[in-house]
């Protein structure tokens, strides 16, 4: 459903105290030191920020607001002009109002607010291209995506306007992205495959077939390069950020990063990581690590050949957006230092 109906009355105003959830808030200790009493949500507000005023783990909101496991995929939104009171004694966290101008009258009714307006759980435009485009493909995808095995009169290169042959196009898509598998990604030991980098060529619209024994005939639409026989494609379908409340995995996670998004040698805040575990080590988007960093051993000055090894140090904290059965895409939300290949990456 696009709309989410809400049902708001004037016995309603402080709902979600009512509604009897597994946990008992948060303890003292883990409450921010200027957590404030009230706060009037504001466009442009993430969740993750919002938990950041109140709590010093924002990943521990669903105890803020007594969530249950039940409700962690599928969380209370929260909307530009909604007001949220802290209940300090409770340790929790309320709406004292429902959505809606202040002066507007308080009678029993059936209020629609789009859930798009809802406010993300970390800032959208960091992460927009990750959703949009493949950046990366895991075996499986691959196995599994359509081929480019000809083009219009026997050429080998074409772009946008041009014709393009294909098979394994999914049945009833309309449009396809063009992709080029690259370079090949390997898991922390160096050898084991778990996917590849894709190498976005483009989009191209599928023509018409009533037969679906026959190829597919493709309008090449846009395109970054030359599209080539044996080019691999898929169907085009943004994947959208469900509002998965940030939260620590519930069992024990030990991922490295394997590729860094940003351009350089070091990432930082707000930039996006590749970690080699996904599905299949049952990580899912909302999860929030812990990063962290081995120390390099020091010699000791005064017996040349002894080595001290030291402590690893964790500098930072990374929100799991989309995932892979073998790899998935975290976005860096706090970091003390500059984020770097072979980090890992840990339940906080």
């Amino acid at each position: 459903m696009k709309r989410m109906i809400r049902i708001i009355g004037t016995i309603a105003l402080v709902w979600l105290g009512t509604l009897g959830f597994a946990h008992a808030g948060v303890e003292p200790g883990g409450i921010a030191p200027d957590a404030p009493d009230t706060y009037t949500v504001r466009k442009g507000d993430t969740l993750w920020g919002i938990a950041k005023r109140f709590l010093r783990d924002p990943w521990r909101w669903p105890d803020l607001w007594q969530m249950n496991r039940a409700e962690i995929r599928n969380p209370h939104l929260i909307y530009p002009g909604q007001i949220l009171v802290f209940d300090r004694a409770a340790g929790v966290l309320r709406t004292a109002k429902p959505v809606g101008p202040i002066d507007e009258k308080r009678s029993p009714q059936v209020r629609h607010e789009p859930i798009q307006d809802a406010i993300p759980s970390i800032p959208l435009a960091a992460i927009e291209p990750f959703l949009v485009r493949p950046q990366v493909i895991d075996q499986k995808t691959l196995e599994n995506s359509g081929r480019i095995v000809g083009l219009e009169d026997g050429r080998w290169m074409a772009g946008a306007g041009d014709v393009a042959f294909a098979i394994g196009v999914p049945e009833d898509t309309r449009l396809v992205q063009l992709f080029r598998p690259a370079e090949p990604l390997h898991a922390r030991d160096g050898k084991t495959l778990i996917g590849y980098e894709a190498r976005y060529l483009g989009t191209a619209k599928v023509e018409p077939n009533d037969d679906p024994r026959l190829g597919t005939v493709l309008r090449l639409q846009q395109t970054n390069e030359a599209i080539q026989p044996g080019d691999a494609l898929i169907a085009s379908q943004k994947e959208t950020l469900v509002n998965f409340v940030p939260r620590a995995p519930e069992h024990d996670v030990d991922a490295r990063i394997i590729k860094l998004y940003q351009g350089s040698l070091a990432a930082g805040r707000l930039d996006v990581i590749l970690l080699d575990q996904g599905e299949a080590q049952d990580l899912a988007p909302g999860h929030v690590l812990a990063l962290w960093r081995v120390r390099p051993p020091v010699t000791d000055e005064e017996n040349r050949n002894t080595k001290v090894f030291l402590p690893e140090e964790r500098y930072g904290v990374a929100f799991v957006f989309r995932v892979f059965e073998r790899m998935s895409y975290a976005l860096v939300m706090e970091t003390e230092k500059p984020v770097r290949v072979g980090d890992a990456a840990r339940t906080p």
